[in-house]
């Protein structure tokens, strides 16, 4: 039944009845036994919350305590090893009692042999085991559940995040459409206006200049919309190719500069302009880099108020062209740092003011920039601090040998 030995511990007062059940065990053969032997109940309840031995023989008349109130006491004291209650007496509520008091078995001592001990500890030792490999299940099973459980709320949490994410984004989707709207009907009162204007001036040569003039200009506002929005779409077609050539930095800072100086100087805004004296050149795409500088001047002309201090300054660090936009204006929330370079995304404008364009600036600077092999970060001391963007990009593009997109 067992290959070690099993300890035992035989609670009785009567010596010869010690001496009887360590005769019967010796009988049993193929097991290895291990009689302690203790005659008061009080030192027998402190060696079984021990929990030293693997099975108790508990002799009913102990005394004081009988062995019903010892069983009673081991189990509170947490006592687990099975229990075998002996009697001379041959009374039923005895061995009912003992069931409920949590013994194993019940053994009348007047026909007890080994035969009889023996079957009675083999079936207290089974019970035992099996109590314990079915405790033991449960427990894994109930660890099981539990990780279970956490996989299925980090599941759930996850969900609840993509469809937060996924409302996040219908939100901005009704809140570009509206935008689009509005930015493409913007143009068309004017122009509108200017066509009725030309029309009532017959040959008022200035009147008609004037009025096609502001037509010009809305059309070409028109345009740098459509071309920015052909640029998202083909970003996320993954048609952007870049012409990877010699670039001079002085001539992209120039070329961006030029573009947007009529919006700075509509807002009377100082524009410091900073490059290094010798002339310096890496390997980009001209017109994708000077879009690069182009939307970041507008976007700080854009947010800054009017007389505000605008600086572009590039110049070289390591092995790369570091370009550095900064302004006094309003400034980035901490929460949007990362957020801004998301398409269609706009930085709320204080009061009642309402954030014009198509929030598609600066996700486009992101993904140029990242084509080219840099990168683009943000930095803000707050609402009402200003902001500063810098873009890094590597002297010698990483694919310009190949066929960069």
């Amino acid at each position: 039944m067992h290959d070690r030995t099993i300890r035992l511990l035989l609670v009785d007062d009567d010596e010869d009845d010690y001496v009887l059940t360590r005769d019967l065990l010796a009988d049993i053969p193929d097991i290895r036994f291990e009689l302690d032997w203790i005659s008061d109940a009080e030192t027998a309840l402190e060696e079984m919350a021990r929990g030293r031995h693997d099975l108790h023989l508990i002799d009913y008349s102990l005394g004081r305590l009988d062995g019903l109130g010892l069983i009673h006491a081991a189990v509170a004291r947490g006592c687990t090893a099975p229990m075998i209650l002996l009697t001379g007496l041959g009374d039923r509520t005895i061995d009912i009692g003992a069931m409920r008091a949590g013994a194993a078995d019940f053994l009348e001592k007047w026909h007890l042999d080994a035969r009889l001990l023996e079957r009675s500890i083999r079936y207290s030792l089974q019970e035992k085991e099996h109590a314990d490999d079915l405790e033991r299940r449960v427990r894994e099973r109930t660890a099981e559940l539990a990780r279970t459980n956490v996989a299925l709320e980090a599941q759930i949490a996850e969900r609840i995040r993509a469809e937060e994410a996924l409302r996040a984004v219908d939100r901005r989707k009704d809140e570009y459409l509206s935008t689009l709207a509005h930015e493409l009907r913007n143009p068309l009162a004017p122009i509108r206006n200017a066509l009725e204007i030309m029309r009532l001036a017959g040959n008022a040569s200035a009147t008609v200049e004037a009025s096609r003039a502001m037509i010009d200009r809305q059309v070409k506002h028109l345009v740098h919309l459509i071309d920015d929005l052909m640029d998202v779409a083909r970003i996320s077609r993954g048609l952007i190719k870049l012409k990877i050539d010699a670039v001079d930095v002085g001539y992209v800072v120039s070329t961006a500069v030029e573009s947007v100086r009529p919006f700075v100087n509509k807002a009377e805004h100082q524009l410091v302009v900073v490059v290094p004296e010798t002339p310096m050149t890496l390997m980009a795409d001209a017109t994708r880099l000077a879009q690069i500088l182009q939307n970041l001047l507008h976007n700080a002309a854009k947010y800054t108020a009017p007389r505000g201090e605008i600086r572009l300054s590039a110049g070289r660090e390591g092995e790369d062209v570091v370009f550095r936009v900064k302004d006094n204006g309003r400034g980035v929330p901490e929460d949007m740092l990362e957020k801004i370079f998301e398409s269609f995304t706009q930085v709320s404008r204080s009061g009642d003011e309402v954030a014009s364009g198509l929030g598609i600036g600066l996700s486009l600077v992101k993904t140029l920039v990242e084509l080219h092999g840099g990168r683009v970060d943000a930095r803000s001391d707050g609402p009402g601090k200003g902001s500063e963007f810098t873009v890094r990009i590597p002297l010698t593009h990483p694919d310009e040998n190949d066929d960069p997109t």
